[in-house]
């Protein structure tokens, strides 16, 4: 199926990518550090509560090391793989809003 906007969803998955690992990698080293999830919660909000809400019941078994890289693979990794889900729906629904008219003449 041809698609208005076919590397729409790619751009956005690689530009949420770059900044998933910017805001887990320049936060690295201080105290800051724990703050980072709240910057890329917003981006994918049905995702990231679903995580919230079942890690909360268990975060005391975690360790804040362990749980770390478990956010991080999930802020980072899940999120870019929802956000290009995201840019494909809108690709297709744009297409479907507007749709290529055919060239051939009708007769």
């Amino acid at each position: 199926m041809k698609r208005r906007l076919p590397k729409l969803a790619r751009w956005l998955a690689g530009v949420y990518l770059v900044y998933g690992l910017v805001v887990f990698f320049g936060s690295l080293g201080g105290q800051g550090h724990s703050w980072w999830p709240i910057m890329l919660y917003p981006v994918i909000w049905p995702l990231s509560l679903l995580f919230q809400l079942a890690t909360d019941s268990f975060l005391d078994s975690f360790s804040p090391a362990a749980y770390d890289y478990v956010a991080a693979a999930f802020y980072i990794c899940i999120g870019a793989i929802w956000v290009w889900w995201l840019g494909h729906l809108f690709s297709i629904l744009v297409t479907r809003i507007f749709p290529f008219r055919d060239e051939k003449p009708v007769g």
